[in-house]
């Protein structure tokens, strides 16, 4: 089993959110960096201004009894203030106090010793409660970002779809081609990146186009040079006469037919001599009828109560294509042709059915291939869908209970 092919939007949009990403994560953690060296120095602003204050305090106040150990932040032990009075006992701290002012951390604190004219004055801050207001910052960072990355991503997702638009135009562009429309696709109007493309496709469908008018030509040619010598080995063999004469003609016959099909084919590929009409589909239909009337060969012919049906096509191909599917269901049939002239209804063109018994399962559409017992050369129905494709017209073909049909809609 074959991988999934892989999307260039989706790899797109991987790369530039990847890069995105990458580039978000670093600035959350530098921005992180930044939060935690100024959160820092804003406590430890915090700790010189308590004790500042308290030392102002003691040495201006009246007060006799201060409290020794006082928690700045009621019923926590994440901000202690400790006073050291001379000749008192020292209030125990989970620390172990230096002799010299200044920050210091110890046992998970950070601690500011600050000497007065009495009096010693400790302010410190547990480093886990510090850690803790710094993680409750940073989530908060990233609650207020997340909404602005989900609306650079919907950006994102957005400008790729706008801006791989063209390449999706020009796919469906293709897509909606037929298999016989070779010309070039318009680069004019195309995003510079996509121009490189259709030139190189117009290229290649400039090449295949070559290719096959150099391969109708041949056809084409070599069909026409066949017909003068055929005709003149048949007239004369018809001026000899005699019994070998006249087992030769029918074979010389059959290959006359071989090569009018292959002209057929040829013209009807490269769209040769078919004119717009008008022509009438009912004289048309008339004289091949009559035409393939031969002993053995049964056609019915249902006009409809019709006289006239005017079409919009080339007489010369509009019998090229009747002619060809009355031979093939002459020639694969096992019972009468039946021929019926459908006219144009509301919302529907004129149609033309060609039914008979068969004993085939299905249809041998593929040029040069023949049914079994076949004596033709295997293109009739190619022809019939060449003529039909340059007339604009639909060719239904299904086989149901033993009874072909092919129904022609102009």
């Amino acid at each position: 089993m074959s991988p999934a092919p892989r999307s260039i939007r989706n790899r797109l949009l991987r790369a530039v959110l990847g890069v995105v990403a990458l580039g978000w994560l670093g600035t959350v953690a530098l921005t992180a960096l930044f939060l935690d060296r100024e959160m820092s120095e804003g406590f430890d602003e915090e700790l010189e201004l308590v004790a500042e204050t308290t030392l102002v305090a003691l040495e201006t106040g009246t007060d006799a009894v201060v409290p020794r150990l006082v928690g700045v932040s009621p019923d926590h032990d994440e901000r202690l203030l400790r006073i050291i009075r001379p000749g008192a006992p020292e209030p125990a701290v989970p620390w172990v106090s230096p002799t010299t002012d200044g920050f210091f951390e110890q046992a998970g604190w950070r601690v500011l010793r600050r000497s007065g004219d009495h009096e010693v004055v400790e302010v410190a801050h547990n480093q886990a409660w510090r850690r803790s207001e710094m993680a409750e910052a940073a989530v908060s960072l990233l609650i207020l970002v997340g909404p602005v990355v989900a609306l650079l991503i919907w950006g994102i997702r957005r400008a790729l779809r706008r801006a791989l638009a063209p390449l999706d135009d020009l796919a469906e562009t293709i897509a909606g081609r037929g298999p016989d429309d070779l010309s070039p696709l318009p680069e004019a109007g195309l995003a510079r990146e996509l121009r490189p493309l259709a030139h190189g496709l117009n290229g290649y469908l400039a090449r295949i186009d070559d290719l096959r008018a150099i391969e109708r030509r041949f056809v084409a040619n070599a069909a026409h040079e066949l017909r003068t010598p055929i005709a003149a080995i048949r007239g004369r063999l018809d001026l000899l006469g005699g019994p070998g004469a006249a087992a030769a003609l029918p074979m010389l016959d059959d290959l006359t037919r071989r090569v009018e099909r292959l002209l057929q084919l040829s013209r009807s590929e490269a769209g040769l001599g078919l004119g717009r009409g008008p022509s009438d589909l009912m004289q048309v239909a008339r004289l091949l009828v009559e035409e393939a009337r031969r002993p053995g060969a049964e056609v019915r012919f249902d006009d409809g109560d019709l006289e006239h049906l005017s079409l919009p096509v080339d007489a010369d191909a509009l019998a090229i294509l009747i002619r060809n599917l009355l031979e093939n269901a002459l020639e694969h049939g096992s019972g009468p042709v039946r021929m019926v002239i459908c006219p144009a209804e509301a919302g529907t063109g004129a149609a033309l059915m060609i039914e008979n018994p068969t004993a085939q399962a299905a249809f041998v559409e593929a040029p040069f291939a023949k049914g079994p017992g076949s004596r033709g050369l295997g293109l009739g129905l190619s022809i019939v869908a060449a003529l039909a494709a340059a007339m604009g017209a639909s060719v239904e073909k299904s086989i149901r209970s033993g009874q072909a049909r092919v129904v022609v809609r102009f």
